[in-house]
Protein backbone atom coordinates (compact mmCIF):
# COMPACT_ATOMS: atom_id res chain seq x y z
CA UNK A 1 0.00 0.00 0.00
CA UNK A 2 1.83 3.63 -0.91
CA UNK A 3 2.13 6.25 1.36
CA UNK A 4 -1.25 8.43 -0.56
CA UNK A 5 -3.31 5.07 0.54
CA UNK A 6 -1.98 4.95 3.88
CA UNK A 7 -2.76 8.42 4.25
CA UNK A 8 -6.59 8.51 2.39
CA UNK A 9 -7.62 5.66 5.49
CA UNK A 10 -6.37 7.84 8.13
CA UNK A 11 -8.28 10.53 6.86
CA UNK A 12 -10.92 8.58 6.87
CA UNK A 13 -11.07 8.28 10.55
CA UNK A 14 -10.17 11.84 10.95
CA UNK A 15 -13.62 12.28 9.08
CA UNK A 16 -15.45 10.08 10.63
CA UNK A 17 -14.43 11.78 13.99
CA UNK A 18 -16.05 14.79 12.04
CA UNK A 19 -19.55 13.63 11.22
CA UNK A 20 -20.16 11.88 14.35
CA UNK A 21 -19.51 15.22 16.51
CA UNK A 22 -22.08 17.07 17.65
CA UNK A 23 -22.15 19.99 14.69
CA UNK A 24 -22.63 16.91 12.22
CA UNK A 25 -20.78 18.39 9.79
CA UNK A 26 -19.45 17.20 6.48
CA UNK A 27 -15.36 16.38 6.37
CA UNK A 28 -14.08 19.16 4.47
CA UNK A 29 -12.76 17.24 1.57
CA UNK A 30 -15.91 15.39 0.44
CA UNK A 31 -14.23 14.07 -3.17
CA UNK A 32 -10.98 13.17 -1.19
CA UNK A 33 -13.40 10.95 1.45
CA UNK A 34 -15.48 9.54 -1.26
CA UNK A 35 -11.76 8.28 -2.88
CA UNK A 36 -10.67 6.81 0.08
CA UNK A 37 -13.59 5.07 0.93
CA UNK A 38 -13.83 3.46 -2.70
CA UNK A 39 -10.30 2.37 -1.86
CA UNK A 40 -10.93 0.79 1.49
CA UNK A 41 -14.23 -0.79 -0.09
CA UNK A 42 -11.96 -2.63 -2.92
CA UNK A 43 -9.13 -3.61 -0.41
CA UNK A 44 -12.20 -5.48 1.63
CA UNK A 45 -13.62 -6.79 -1.69
CA UNK A 46 -10.63 -8.63 -3.07
CA UNK A 47 -9.85 -9.69 0.48
CA UNK A 48 -12.84 -11.40 0.43
CA UNK A 49 -13.84 -12.52 -3.01
CA UNK A 50 -10.57 -14.96 -2.88
CA UNK A 51 -11.77 -16.39 0.02
CA UNK A 52 -15.57 -16.56 -1.30
CA UNK A 53 -14.89 -18.46 -4.53
CA UNK A 54 -12.17 -21.05 -4.70
CA UNK A 55 -11.65 -22.89 -8.00
CA UNK A 56 -13.14 -19.43 -9.72
CA UNK A 57 -10.33 -16.66 -9.42
CA UNK A 58 -9.48 -15.87 -13.65
CA UNK A 59 -7.21 -12.99 -11.90
CA UNK A 60 -4.49 -15.04 -9.85
CA UNK A 61 -4.14 -16.97 -13.60
CA UNK A 62 -0.72 -16.02 -15.17
CA UNK A 63 -1.61 -14.57 -19.19
CA UNK A 64 -1.09 -17.70 -20.93
CA UNK A 65 -3.35 -19.83 -18.18
CA UNK A 66 -5.63 -16.99 -19.01
CA UNK A 67 -6.31 -17.95 -22.27
CA UNK A 68 -6.60 -21.56 -21.84
CA UNK A 69 -9.05 -20.97 -19.01
CA UNK A 70 -11.24 -18.49 -21.24
CA UNK A 71 -11.16 -20.70 -23.96
CA UNK A 72 -12.36 -23.46 -21.27
CA UNK A 73 -15.40 -21.52 -20.50
CA UNK A 74 -16.46 -21.03 -24.31
CA UNK A 75 -15.40 -24.44 -25.05
CA UNK A 76 -18.20 -25.99 -22.54
CA UNK A 77 -20.91 -23.77 -24.11
CA UNK A 78 -20.22 -24.65 -27.52
CA UNK A 79 -20.06 -28.51 -27.32
CA UNK A 80 -22.14 -29.06 -24.56
CA UNK A 81 -25.36 -27.24 -27.32
CA UNK A 82 -23.73 -29.42 -30.22
CA UNK A 83 -24.13 -32.47 -27.63
CA UNK A 84 -27.69 -32.21 -27.25
CA UNK A 85 -28.08 -31.12 -30.53
CA UNK A 86 -27.02 -34.43 -31.87
CA UNK A 87 -28.88 -35.97 -29.59
CA UNK A 88 -32.20 -34.05 -30.06
CA UNK A 89 -31.47 -35.25 -33.81
CA UNK A 90 -30.99 -38.70 -33.22
CA UNK A 91 -33.96 -39.10 -30.49
CA UNK A 92 -36.47 -36.61 -32.27
CA UNK A 93 -36.32 -35.27 -29.02
CA UNK A 94 -33.79 -34.08 -25.92
CA UNK A 95 -36.00 -32.79 -22.49
CA UNK A 96 -33.33 -32.01 -20.46
CA UNK A 97 -33.54 -33.55 -16.83
CA UNK A 98 -30.80 -31.44 -14.21
CA UNK A 99 -29.66 -32.60 -11.41
CA UNK A 100 -27.21 -30.48 -9.34
CA UNK A 101 -25.21 -32.18 -6.25
CA UNK A 102 -23.05 -29.81 -3.94
CA UNK A 103 -21.44 -31.98 -1.04
CA UNK A 104 -18.76 -28.93 0.06
CA UNK A 105 -15.81 -30.09 -2.11
CA UNK A 106 -16.97 -29.27 -5.26
CA UNK A 107 -20.15 -28.61 -7.36
CA UNK A 108 -21.50 -30.68 -9.95
CA UNK A 109 -24.42 -29.66 -12.71
CA UNK A 110 -25.57 -33.00 -14.17
CA UNK A 111 -27.96 -32.77 -17.22
CA UNK A 112 -29.68 -35.84 -19.04
CA UNK A 113 -31.00 -36.69 -22.06
CA UNK A 114 -33.01 -40.07 -22.55
CA UNK A 115 -34.60 -41.56 -25.81
CA UNK A 116 -35.27 -44.54 -28.45
CA UNK A 117 -31.83 -44.33 -29.91
CA UNK A 118 -29.21 -42.76 -27.23
CA UNK A 119 -30.76 -44.13 -24.36
CA UNK A 120 -29.21 -41.83 -22.18
CA UNK A 121 -27.05 -39.55 -23.27
CA UNK A 122 -25.47 -36.71 -20.09
CA UNK A 123 -23.00 -33.66 -19.89
CA UNK A 124 -22.03 -33.24 -16.06
CA UNK A 125 -19.59 -29.88 -15.19
CA UNK A 126 -17.77 -29.06 -11.65
CA UNK A 127 -16.22 -26.90 -10.16
CA UNK A 128 -13.93 -27.82 -7.12
CA UNK A 129 -13.27 -26.31 -4.10
CA UNK A 130 -10.47 -28.25 -2.64
CA UNK A 131 -7.17 -29.87 -3.60
CA UNK A 132 -6.51 -33.38 -3.30
CA UNK A 133 -3.21 -34.30 -5.55
CA UNK A 134 -2.51 -35.61 -7.72
CA UNK A 135 -6.16 -35.28 -9.73
CA UNK A 136 -7.81 -32.18 -7.74
CA UNK A 137 -5.80 -29.52 -8.11
CA UNK A 138 -7.48 -26.22 -8.77
CA UNK A 139 -7.79 -24.00 -5.94
CA UNK A 140 -7.19 -21.03 -7.98
CA UNK A 141 -9.11 -21.78 -11.02
CA UNK A 142 -10.22 -25.06 -12.42
CA UNK A 143 -13.18 -26.60 -14.83
CA UNK A 144 -14.23 -30.40 -15.37
CA UNK A 145 -16.24 -31.58 -18.60
CA UNK A 146 -17.72 -34.83 -18.90
CA UNK A 147 -19.92 -36.54 -21.51
CA UNK A 148 -21.68 -40.43 -21.51
CA UNK A 149 -23.47 -41.84 -24.21
CA UNK A 150 -24.93 -45.18 -24.28
CA UNK A 151 -26.63 -46.29 -27.36
CA UNK A 152 -29.58 -48.51 -27.43
CA UNK A 153 -27.65 -50.53 -30.50
CA UNK A 154 -24.40 -52.87 -28.74
CA UNK A 155 -23.07 -52.04 -31.91
CA UNK A 156 -21.80 -48.96 -30.41
CA UNK A 157 -20.37 -49.08 -27.16
CA UNK A 158 -20.86 -46.85 -24.34
CA UNK A 159 -18.65 -43.50 -25.20
CA UNK A 160 -17.03 -41.56 -22.30
CA UNK A 161 -14.85 -38.27 -22.46
CA UNK A 162 -13.53 -36.24 -19.92
CA UNK A 163 -11.64 -32.46 -20.03
CA UNK A 164 -9.95 -30.85 -17.26
CA UNK A 165 -8.40 -27.39 -16.60
CA UNK A 166 -6.97 -26.46 -13.33
CA UNK A 167 -4.73 -23.99 -11.85
CA UNK A 168 -3.54 -25.26 -8.53
CA UNK A 169 -3.13 -22.69 -5.09
CA UNK A 170 0.85 -22.97 -5.73
CA UNK A 171 0.07 -21.44 -9.61
CA UNK A 172 1.10 -24.71 -11.15
CA UNK A 173 -1.40 -25.54 -13.61
CA UNK A 174 -2.53 -29.20 -15.25
CA UNK A 175 -4.41 -29.98 -18.15
CA UNK A 176 -5.91 -33.34 -19.59
CA UNK A 177 -9.08 -35.28 -20.47
CA UNK A 178 -9.95 -39.28 -21.70
CA UNK A 179 -12.01 -40.21 -24.67
CA UNK A 180 -13.25 -44.10 -24.10
CA UNK A 181 -15.51 -46.19 -25.67
CA UNK A 182 -16.30 -49.56 -24.06
CA UNK A 183 -16.27 -53.27 -25.97
CA UNK A 184 -20.05 -53.98 -27.01
CA UNK A 185 -20.25 -55.62 -30.05
CA UNK A 186 -18.61 -53.46 -32.20
CA UNK A 187 -17.46 -54.05 -36.05
CA UNK A 188 -13.74 -54.93 -36.32
CA UNK A 189 -13.91 -52.01 -39.19
CA UNK A 190 -15.51 -49.43 -37.12
CA UNK A 191 -12.69 -49.56 -33.79
CA UNK A 192 -9.76 -49.18 -36.57
CA UNK A 193 -11.94 -46.53 -38.31
CA UNK A 194 -12.44 -44.66 -35.08
CA UNK A 195 -8.75 -45.21 -34.16
CA UNK A 196 -7.71 -43.82 -37.15
CA UNK A 197 -9.61 -40.78 -36.37
CA UNK A 198 -8.03 -40.13 -33.46
CA UNK A 199 -4.49 -40.93 -34.70
CA UNK A 200 -5.27 -38.14 -37.48
CA UNK A 201 -6.12 -35.84 -34.50
CA UNK A 202 -2.62 -36.32 -32.54
CA UNK A 203 -0.71 -36.32 -35.97
CA UNK A 204 -2.71 -32.70 -37.03
CA UNK A 205 -1.03 -31.71 -33.49
CA UNK A 206 2.51 -33.38 -33.80
CA UNK A 207 1.86 -35.57 -31.24
CA UNK A 208 2.68 -39.32 -31.41
CA UNK A 209 -0.89 -41.59 -30.57
CA UNK A 210 0.88 -44.13 -28.82
CA UNK A 211 1.82 -41.27 -25.72
CA UNK A 212 -1.45 -41.29 -24.23
CA UNK A 213 -2.64 -44.90 -24.57
CA UNK A 214 -5.61 -45.44 -22.68
CA UNK A 215 -5.04 -47.06 -19.12
CA UNK A 216 -5.46 -50.65 -18.68
CA UNK A 217 -5.98 -51.27 -22.65
CA UNK A 218 -5.13 -54.96 -23.22
CA UNK A 219 -4.74 -55.72 -19.61
CA UNK A 220 -6.43 -58.81 -18.65
CA UNK A 221 -9.56 -58.11 -15.65
CA UNK A 222 -7.19 -59.59 -13.18
CA UNK A 223 -4.62 -58.16 -10.15
CA UNK A 224 -5.09 -54.35 -9.92
CA UNK A 225 -6.94 -54.51 -13.17
CA UNK A 226 -9.51 -57.01 -11.90
CA UNK A 227 -12.47 -54.07 -12.01
CA UNK A 228 -11.12 -51.92 -15.25
CA UNK A 229 -13.43 -51.14 -17.87
CA UNK A 230 -13.46 -52.99 -21.13
CA UNK A 231 -11.83 -50.21 -23.30
CA UNK A 232 -11.53 -50.69 -27.34
CA UNK A 233 -7.91 -48.96 -27.12
CA UNK A 234 -9.41 -46.54 -29.53
CA UNK A 235 -9.23 -43.50 -27.43
CA UNK A 236 -7.16 -41.29 -25.57
CA UNK A 237 -5.84 -40.39 -21.65
CA UNK A 238 -3.89 -37.09 -21.61
CA UNK A 239 -2.47 -36.42 -18.50
CA UNK A 240 0.72 -35.63 -16.88
CA UNK A 241 2.48 -33.36 -15.26
CA UNK A 242 4.18 -32.66 -18.80
CA UNK A 243 0.69 -30.68 -20.24
CA UNK A 244 0.59 -27.45 -18.68
CA UNK A 245 -2.20 -24.65 -18.81
CA UNK A 246 -1.50 -22.79 -22.07
CA UNK A 247 -3.15 -22.27 -25.56
CA UNK A 248 -1.60 -24.93 -27.71
CA UNK A 249 -2.12 -28.07 -25.20
CA UNK A 250 -5.74 -26.56 -24.53
CA UNK A 251 -6.45 -26.83 -28.55
CA UNK A 252 -5.00 -30.10 -28.65
CA UNK A 253 -7.22 -32.10 -25.96
CA UNK A 254 -10.42 -29.85 -26.87
CA UNK A 255 -9.87 -31.36 -30.49
CA UNK A 256 -9.55 -34.65 -29.46
CA UNK A 257 -12.17 -34.64 -27.28
CA UNK A 258 -14.03 -32.72 -29.66
CA UNK A 259 -13.39 -34.74 -32.40
CA UNK A 260 -13.67 -38.27 -30.81
CA UNK A 261 -17.40 -36.69 -30.11
CA UNK A 262 -18.18 -36.28 -32.97
CA UNK A 263 -17.10 -39.15 -35.06
CA UNK A 264 -18.61 -40.97 -31.97
CA UNK A 265 -21.86 -39.53 -33.67
CA UNK A 266 -21.63 -40.44 -36.76
CA UNK A 267 -20.57 -44.00 -36.05
CA UNK A 268 -24.09 -44.33 -33.99
CA UNK A 269 -25.80 -43.02 -37.06
CA UNK A 270 -24.35 -45.65 -38.98
CA UNK A 271 -25.20 -48.29 -36.78
CA UNK A 272 -28.48 -47.43 -34.95
CA UNK A 273 -30.95 -49.65 -37.68
CA UNK A 274 -28.82 -52.73 -38.19
CA UNK A 275 -29.86 -55.19 -36.40
CA UNK A 276 -28.86 -57.41 -33.72
CA UNK A 277 -29.01 -60.69 -31.74
CA UNK A 278 -28.77 -61.82 -28.44
CA UNK A 279 -25.17 -62.84 -28.87
CA UNK A 280 -24.91 -58.83 -29.45
CA UNK A 281 -27.08 -57.67 -26.27
CA UNK A 282 -24.78 -60.03 -23.72
CA UNK A 283 -21.85 -58.00 -24.94
CA UNK A 284 -23.49 -55.20 -24.51
CA UNK A 285 -24.90 -56.42 -20.63
CA UNK A 286 -21.31 -57.44 -20.39
CA UNK A 287 -20.29 -54.01 -20.94
CA UNK A 288 -22.65 -52.39 -19.08
CA UNK A 289 -21.90 -53.95 -16.04
CA UNK A 290 -18.37 -53.76 -16.30
CA UNK A 291 -18.52 -50.15 -16.44
CA UNK A 292 -20.81 -50.07 -13.17
CA UNK A 293 -18.08 -52.20 -11.60
CA UNK A 294 -15.48 -49.81 -12.74
CA UNK A 295 -16.71 -47.12 -10.84
CA UNK A 296 -18.17 -48.61 -8.08
CA UNK A 297 -14.21 -50.58 -6.89
CA UNK A 298 -11.72 -48.90 -9.87
CA UNK A 299 -11.78 -45.69 -10.48
CA UNK A 300 -10.25 -43.42 -8.14
CA UNK A 301 -11.94 -40.21 -8.36
CA UNK A 302 -15.71 -41.97 -8.42
CA UNK A 303 -14.84 -43.95 -5.18
CA UNK A 304 -12.94 -41.29 -3.66
CA UNK A 305 -14.05 -37.79 -4.65
CA UNK A 306 -16.77 -36.99 -6.98
CA UNK A 307 -20.01 -39.01 -4.93
CA UNK A 308 -22.34 -41.82 -6.13
CA UNK A 309 -25.25 -38.80 -6.75
CA UNK A 310 -23.18 -37.14 -9.01
CA UNK A 311 -20.99 -39.64 -11.45
CA UNK A 312 -24.08 -42.33 -11.17
CA UNK A 313 -26.66 -39.31 -12.59
CA UNK A 314 -24.36 -38.84 -15.36
CA UNK A 315 -22.36 -41.71 -17.03
CA UNK A 316 -23.99 -45.04 -14.94
CA UNK A 317 -26.12 -47.19 -17.41
CA UNK A 318 -29.49 -46.92 -18.03
CA UNK A 319 -29.94 -50.42 -17.50
CA UNK A 320 -27.84 -53.07 -15.42
CA UNK A 321 -27.69 -56.52 -15.85
CA UNK A 322 -26.46 -59.66 -13.32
Amino acid sequence: MTVAHQQDILYIKACRMKIFSANRSLPAEPVRYLRAVTLLAGILLACTSQAATPGDDLERLTAAQQVAARKMQQFMIDVEKEFFGEVAALNGSATLVETVVDPGNARYEIRVARGPVLEKAAVMTAITRVEEPPFVRGLRWNRFFEIALHPKTPRAGMLHATFVVQVAEDGTGTLGGTLDMMQAAQDPADLAWFRGERDAVFRRHGIDPAKYVVGGCGKPNEGAWKWHRPSTCTGASIFGTNVEVDEKNFDFVADVFRTGMERYFDLVRKRRLEPWGPAELQAQAHMRRRWLEDQLFWDLLSRKFVPYEAWSAANAPPVVMY
